[in-house]
């Protein structure tokens, strides 16, 4: 397998936690993958960064000292809306990751992860899925978090196209946090059929998980 070269920017506030990121990258256990890593302390720093380099993916601190990681995040997004973010926060913080996922991170994770899960979110979000810890998405999706109208909608996006009538009622209904078995029933379909659909939906939207079909929903203009 041919060897894929990752450039990394590192935003963090303590110099301690972008050199233990930085280690755990560039010595780990990796056969594939060459990093290449830049820091950032704030910012002023960042901007200066992905004004100078183009960077595959930026690991964003959530909690920065002169502006925070949502903050930049969205100044980032909007400056180069194509940069992929990954938020790396010390707190498992459902309302943290509310933010970043408004803000227009792909994903969430604390800094206590291990070296093969941090590899595993970055591949998640360099390949275009959104990668949330488990039980953070699903907070997500049952405080109804990501239907209060945060997201810019674009109903030109071409991927709507690639929806059945029949999948577009499903991802509404998922949205109202109806079960596979509850949307069975309201749709005279068996539970197989919902799964076997649910599961394509994801295929077409290159989305991981449940959070991630819910804020393509959102964001597409799909439910209100």
């Amino acid at each position: 397998m041919e060897t894929k070269n990752v450039k990394i920017l590192v935003v963090d506030d303590h110099a301690i936690v972008r050199d233990g990121i930085k280690t755990m990258l560039e010595m780990g256990d990796f056969d594939h993958y060459n990093f290449t890593i830049l820091e950032a302390s704030n910012g002023e720093e960042t901007m200066s960064m992905l004004k100078s380099n183009a960077f595959d993916i930026v690991l964003m601190d959530y909690q920065l000292e002169e502006m925070d990681g949502s903050s930049l995040t969205s100044v980032v997004i909007k400056e180069y809306p194509e940069q992929q973010i990954l938020a790396l926060s010390n707190y498992d913080d459902i309302e943290f990751a509310a933010n970043m996922l408004k803000a227009g991170a792909r994903g969430y994770m604390t800094k206590n992860v291990g070296p093969g899960e941090l590899l595993e979110a970055i591949t998640t979000v360099l390949s275009g899925k959104l990668f949330y810890v488990q039980h953070l998405a699903n907070e997500l999706i049952e405080k109804n978090i990501l239907n209060n109208g945060i997201a810019e909608r674009n109903n030109d996006n071409p991927a709507v196209a690639l929806l059945s009538k029949r999948e577009i009622e499903i991802i509404q209904l998922i949205c109202e946090q109806l079960t596979n078995e509850e949307i069975s029933k309201k749709l005279f379909l068996s539970k197989r059929t919902i799964d076997n659909h649910r599961q394509n939906i994801l295929n077409k939207l290159g989305m991981a998980n449940t959070a991630g079909m819910v804020r393509f929903a959102v964001e597409n203009g799909l439910v209100a």
